[in-house]
């Protein structure tokens, strides 16, 4: 059995349902095989489009903010509809399982180069890049709430987003450094094959994993027909949770800092620092950390609060990053030395902005008697794609301001506004991010007696 049930003898009686060590590295595969796939879209869709496809700038410009509308539209839409689905192998699951096929097609479609020209070459670039984000979308959202269903106890949800942090994280590493190689030796020489080929190679090394974790992540946490929200009880979920919005709140401010730093950090490697080698050598630093940080949770939690312990995340990257701002660009050691120091938090804050997600979602539950953790998901994944793309586009307003011109000597005043917006800027948001979380007021104490409420319900109804 993957879940084994243990009684604990305390004041809540709480249910404690333990998940099997398997059963937690096939949830984390599932990050991994969503993060390879979706790896040569976030690193190699740009090049590919306008290099290789061939298609204009404007009209690739255009395509990704089409893109990024259509997710503030599909995203909430999926929640919902996989909030009312109701079959014997759960609400979330089902969508895993067809999803991953759909997914591993589209990514295959769209970095395909067909024969077309002109706008129907833009058409079709068009259609399957939505798709892919659809289809991508049908994976994600279902894959962060199923954390929530595989078990009420809190503890065990912060381990199962441990692991998908790590896998995550490893799968970035592996996959950042595997793709370029695939491209060149599965293309020899024809960039149209190599990019055509990764895909494939990448689609089907991931959708086997997606599959091993809709076999094993059972969902144990299934709302009865009564506690099944309507459309605008489970909206009302989202904007009248004060908890859930003091969660979500962080987690923009957080995701913004970060995607900050990741889109900038190329032009202050080059042009501040003047050590283009330190690209691969800072990104995958900050990969390794976050792996490494990812282990903090599941100990942590034990002695202090989830709420304390994303505080103190916070503060050390936050402080780490705007410590760089002060340190002269030939100081290099310091500067990594500062770089492990702020990375390492970035490994478990977003584990513990989602594991206290899935508090907020059974404290609503709690106090409504409604579930709505399609919903609530589905607009974490929502906020997550805003913030980046409201970060490219602030980035480059930003570049412009302080006076950077592309291939060209910078001035001092361009060095320093670079400085700026890779460090201080990101370093003062995630400070900014801890205020938010001092309003937070789900402890582990009331999580934990939330559990234990939501089981008893759940017995009283089935007995």
């Amino acid at each position: 059995m993957n879940t084994e049930t243990v009684l604990k003898n305390n004041k809540t009686s709480e249910i404690v349902e333990k998940l099997s060590f398997f059963t937690k590295i096939s949830y984390g595969l599932g990050e991994f095989a969503c993060g390879m796939v979706w790896s040569l879209v976030s690193s190699y869709l740009l090049f590919f489009y306008t290099d290789v496809f061939g298609l204009p700038g404007a009209a690739v410009a255009i395509l990704l903010l089409v893109a990024r509308v259509w997710d503030c539209v599909v995203d909430p839409i999926l929640g919902l509809i996989m909030e009312r689905t109701n079959t014997k192998k759960g609400r979330f699951r089902p969508y895993i399982l067809y999803g991953a096929v759909l997914l591993g097609i589209f990514n295959v479609l769209t970095f395909y180069t067909p024969s077309f020209t002109g706008v129907w070459k833009i058409v079709y670039a068009g259609v399957t890049y939505l798709l892919l984000g659809t289809f991508h979308s049908m994976v994600n959202v279902p894959y962060g709430a199923l954390a929530t269903v595989m078990s009420r106890s809190t503890d065990e949800r912060t381990s199962l987003n441990s692991f998908r942090g790590f896998f995550g994280t490893i799968g970035g590493i592996l996959t950042g450094a595997a793709v370029m190689p695939i491209i060149i030796m599965l293309g020899n020489g024809n960039s149209q094959k190599g990019y055509f080929y990764a895909a494939i190679v990448l689609s089907l090394v991931s959708m086997p994993m997606l599959f091993l974790t809709y076999a094993n992540c059972k969902e144990v946490v299934t709302p009865e027909k009564e506690e099944r929200p309507s459309v605008k009880e489970s909206l009302m979920a989202v904007v009248s949770n004060k908890q859930l919005l003091i969660v979500m709140a962080a987690l923009f401010i957080l995701f913004t800092g970060l995607f900050q730093r990741l889109g900038t950090l190329v032009y202050y490697c080059i042009y501040d620092l003047g050590r283009p080698d330190l690209i691969a050598v800072l990104f995958t630093l900050l990969s390794v950390c976050m792996a490494i940080g990812s282990f903090v949770p599941p100990i942590a939690i034990k002695y202090i609060e989830k709420k304390t312990l994303l505080q103190i995340g916070l503060a050390i990257t936050g402080l780490g990053f705007a410590g760089m701002y002060f340190v002269p660009s030939s100081n290099t050691t310091m500067i990594i030395v500062l770089s492990v120091i702020a990375c390492i938090p970035l490994g478990f804050n977003s584990i513990m902005i989602f594991s206290m997600t899935a508090d907020c979602i059974d404290d609503n539950q709690v106090k409504t008697g409604l579930r709505s953790d399609g919903a609530i998901y589905s607009f974490t994944s929502l906020i997550t794609k805003i913030s980046n793309a409201l970060v490219g586009v602030i980035s480059v307003a930003a570049l412009g301001i302080v006076g950077y011109v592309a291939n060209a000597q910078q001035t001092p005043e361009a060095i320093n506004g670079i400085n700026t917006i890779v460090n201080l800027i990101p370093g003062i948001l995630f400070l900014v991010a801890i205020i938010p979380m001092s309003f937070y007021k789900i402890t582990k104490e009331r999580a934990d007696k939330n559990s234990s409420i939501l089981t008893e319900r759940h017995k009283e109804r089935t007995n």
